[in-house]
């Protein structure tokens, strides 16, 4: 676990937070896991140029504000560590979840305390869109959002798409039929290997069918062997089938598969991935590079705008008062505004107040852009409980090596479906901004 001490014990409450001043100045330690994780540099040191880098920064700043220490351990695995410590009667005071069925599953167990007097009910309306209410209680704070439907190409190989980039998913069916590896794929991201590919069909699914019938998928009321089912996966189909693919694309880590574009002869040409991906593309070819939304198909008429998005949200598993003021510091603007500069512009939220003119870059303001005019629906595999989520992943990497199993993946999809009591899906709606 790594501590973080802090820098001046000040005897003051958050500048910048959530006002809520029915507790006690705190002055003591609370503890903090999340999935960031911090890895060596070519050098032996931690590398600061990671997503953990921008987190650490945030708890400094708080650690500087309040004298509160932060002990503060990332993982991967964050769901697995935190059900280990509630488990031992040990959870951490907060965790940082970016699967959000796992609040659902603690909030049944009485395992996860709720936010609205922590937040107060004279809360910023600016705040509401980040909480996640669950039995009319807000029981988690969306700190962190992945805009995820998101397509991104070389703008010297590709200058047309800056032009006019593809109005519907037809369009960019026809767009690439033309090249022989038109797109980057990659589905290793150990140990959740898979995800990327479940954005594929996430993605397809809410731009065929809508808003309204992907929560109906999400909440477990639309058998995964359906007609509108089977039509997505064969969308994708169209897209990974052999020879039109990153080679070894099971293999591939998800953030190196696009880098394939910039290659000199390049590898591929478009690649779908989250807002995460700039920070590899900034490493690798500065200022090369742009994106454009993932177009809806023509039969919802090429006009809706959706998105998809994933998000980290911040649970309280320990009452104390440290946990509480962690909780409004990062609810509050000053938390938003370091994260936003030691993330080189790339840590976004759904917090109405945002301004996209303050992130430092056209991208990464236009990717701001895409959360306040859209509507944002939420990962779907993070919606799922995780015995569904583990299947969802396994399938999409059956697919890709054989294709020809489909009917018989989609009915083992949905025998999982069927199996799950109705209290573990989680019905959360979209979001219209």
């Amino acid at each position: 676990m790594r501590r973080h001490i802090g820098l001046l014990l000040i005897p003051a409450l958050l500048a910048g937070g959530v006002a809520a001043c029915a507790d006690p100045t705190p002055t003591g330690r609370v503890t903090v896991i999340a999935s960031w994780s911090e890895a060596p540099g070519d050098d032996g040191t931690e590398s600061r140029d990671t997503e953990a880098a921008a987190f650490v920064a945030v708890l400094d700043e708080f650690e500087r504000r309040t004298g509160i220490t932060v002990d503060y351990r990332g993982t991967r695995d964050v769901s697995q560590v935190l059900r280990s410590g509630v488990d031992r009667g040990s959870p951490p005071d907060v965790a940082v979840l970016p699967r959000l069925n796992d609040l659902q599953t603690y909030v049944h167990s009485r395992k996860l305390h709720p936010l609205d007097d922590v937040l107060g009910a004279d809360r910023p309306a600016d705040l509401e869109p980040q909480l996640v209410t669950l039995g009319g209680r807000v029981y988690g704070l969306s700190v962190n959002v992945v805009p995820k439907s998101l397509v991104w190409y070389a703008t010297d190989r590709q200058p047309a798409l800056t032009r006019r980039p593809p109005a519907t998913w037809e369009e960019l069916v026809r767009f690439s039929a033309g090249r022989r590896t038109p797109w980057c794929l990659g589905m290793g991201a150990p140990p959740l290997s898979g995800w990327p590919g479940t954005d594929w069909i996430e993605d397809l699914f809410l731009h065929r069918w809508g808003a309204q019938t992907y929560q109906a998928w999400t909440a477990g009321d639309l058998p995964w062997d359906s007609p509108q089912m089977r039509e997505v996966w064969q969308a994708w189909g169209e897209v990974t089938r052999a020879g039109r693919s990153t080679p070894n694309a099971l293999l591939t880590g998800f953030n190196v598969a696009g880098l394939g574009m910039f290659a000199e002869r390049p590898e591929c040409h478009l690649d779908h991935s989250g807002s995460y991906i700039v920070r590899d593309y900034r490493r690798e070819a500065p200022g090369r590079f742009d994106f454009f939304p993932f177009p809806p198909f023509a039969a919802r008429g090429g006009t809706a705008t959706t998105t998809e998005i994933a998000e980290d949200v911040v649970g309280m598993f320990e009452d104390t008062p440290e946990a509480r003021e962690l909780i409004r510091f990062l609810a509050g603007e000053r938390a938003r505004q370091v994260w936003r500069e030691a993330s080189g512009g790339l840590s976004f939220t759904l917090n109405r107040g945002t301004d996209p003119a303050s992130y430092p870059d056209p991208v990464s303001r236009r990717i701001a852009e895409t959360l306040t005019r859209d509507t944002l629906c939420r990962d779907a595999s993070d919606l799922m409980p995780a015995a569904m989520t583990a299947a969802f992943h396994r399938a999409v990497l059956h697919h890709l090596d054989d294709p020809r199993d489909l009917v018989a993946l989609l009915r083992e999809l949905d025998t999982v479906r069927e199996r799950i009591r109705d209290e573990e899906w989680l019905d959360l709606p979209c979001l219209t901004r």
